[in-house]
């Protein structure tokens, strides 16, 4: 069974205190923990910089942990792992991005039933639908888009933990950057893109979802 945590940092460039932003009556970090406890694929911690992000987690019903300064958001996750799990009884962390408060807990089942032969790392992608390509020769290709989901080993997570930030990581902000070429990376096909809240506009949107999903009810 995985650990399964969501990291959540305060601060956000584009959208300030990003996961404490109410969609409907609750912020979006309360969201995603609500996703992950509906997947029931293993325990669910939030793991966080913020005591009140600690706070409305644990009104919720849910479990939180504080951590110290993370470079990334598996940075983080790797240091709530050893908070919560020390032993390493769970063979496997889940790190599910604290943006996706719509993700479908079917597909993050379908992402964990993946997961079994996984050597150290795997991640999301879903397809996009085909392209036309013109060069010489004409022919179609599929796109493919990658979802804010992680997994690895134990052993993968410390050693990614470990490992210095690549300079390419640093300048586009994008952590995954740091396995490339060093982890042996899975990639994991789920049906569908959530719906991802990074800036004001995507709180908008996220919030007229909520709005529509409860007219419908």
């Amino acid at each position: 069974m995985p650990l399964v945590i969501v990291p959540a940092r305060l601060e956000s460039a584009r959208l300030p205190d990003k996961p404490l932003q109410l969609i409907g009556n609750d912020p979006l970090i309360v969201h995603c923990w609500r996703r992950a406890m509906e997947a029931d694929i293993g325990p669910v911690f939030v793991a966080t910089d913020n005591e009140t992000i600690c706070e409305v987690i644990e009104r919720a019903g849910g479990h939180a942990v504080l951590t110290g300064e993370a470079h990334s958001g598996t940075d983080r996750v790797a240091l709530a792992a050893e908070i919560v799990d020390p032993k390493g009884t769970h063979q496997v962390v889940i790190n599910q991005q604290g943006d996706m408060p719509f993700i479908n807990p079917t597909h993050l089942r379908q992402f964990a039933a993946g997961l079994k032969d996984i050597v150290e790392m795997a991640t999301a992608v879903c397809e996009l639908g085909l392209v036309e390509v013109r060069g010489q020769d004409f022919f179609r290709t599929g796109v493919k888009s990658h979802i804010g989901l992680y997994a690895f080993t134990r052993h993968a997570l410390r050693k990614f933990h470990s490992m210095p930030q690549s300079g390419r990581e640093k300048d586009v902000r994008l952590e995954q950057l740091r396995a490339v070429g060093h982890m042996e990376i899975a990639f994991i096909e789920l049906p569908h893109m959530p719906h991802e809240v990074n800036t004001p506009e995507d709180l908008e949107a996220a919030n007229s979802m909520i709005k529509a999903a409860g007219s419908h009810h």
